[in-house]
């Protein structure tokens, strides 16, 4: 560690010596003495830093002998290694629109099932559809005028009949199919 100036005692000048002056400091000759240049904050750090690790000497210490504490003595630190990342080669840019997906073997070989035969529609829903498309027909007929004002209302009647007949058999799901009653949930 290095030597740090020792400092004048504050009681050697309330002794009634004069406090040292600049003549003091000078040479054999009256010529003052070189003085060292001061040193950089930087060099201090430097100092500092090299010493940071040296234990300190019994002789060396500024405290007091009741708070000396020899079991807490720090042990010397590990300096850390370093180590060397790899070198990662970067890969050139790929432009986008230049990439083919690759082809999957499995891909394109799917067949699906065949579809489910459609339910054959109860005989009322069959002759609601057949008056509502009759009903269509006479009143087309009766617009181009191929057909009296009689045929017109026989198809209106069929039509409004065929639909009636249609919505009145539409499914309407019961709430007491539902598993779960309150359809929802309770706030």
């Amino acid at each position: 560690m290095p030597e740090l100036p020792e400092l004048p005692d504050p009681a050697e000048g309330a002794e009634g010596s004069a406090p040292a002056g600049p003549a003091d400091a000078a040479g054999p000759g009256g010529a003052p003495a070189p003085q060292p240049p001061p040193a950089t904050d930087d060099e201090l750090f430097a100092q500092l830093i090299a010493g940071f690790d040296d234990p300190v000497q019994a002789e060396d210490r500024t405290w007091p002998e009741a708070e000396d504490v020899a079991d807490l003595a720090p042990a010397p630190r590990p300096r850390p290694t370093i180590v060397r990342l790899p070198r990662v080669q970067a890969l050139p840019p790929v432009d986008p629109r230049a990439w083919v997906a690759a082809e999957d073997p499995d891909e394109g070989h799917f067949v699906p099932p065949p579809p489910e035969p459609l339910p054959r529609p109860e005989a009322p829903t069959r002759l609601a559809v057949a008056a509502l498309v009759l009903g269509l027909v006479l009143i087309g007929l009766y617009l181009t005028g191929q057909l009296p004002g009689l045929g017109a209302v026989l198809g209106g009647g069929l039509f409004l009949g065929g639909t009636a007949t249609l919505v009145s058999r539409m499914r309407v799901d019961d709430d007491d199919d539902d598993p779960d009653p309150d359809n929802g949930a309770v706030v």
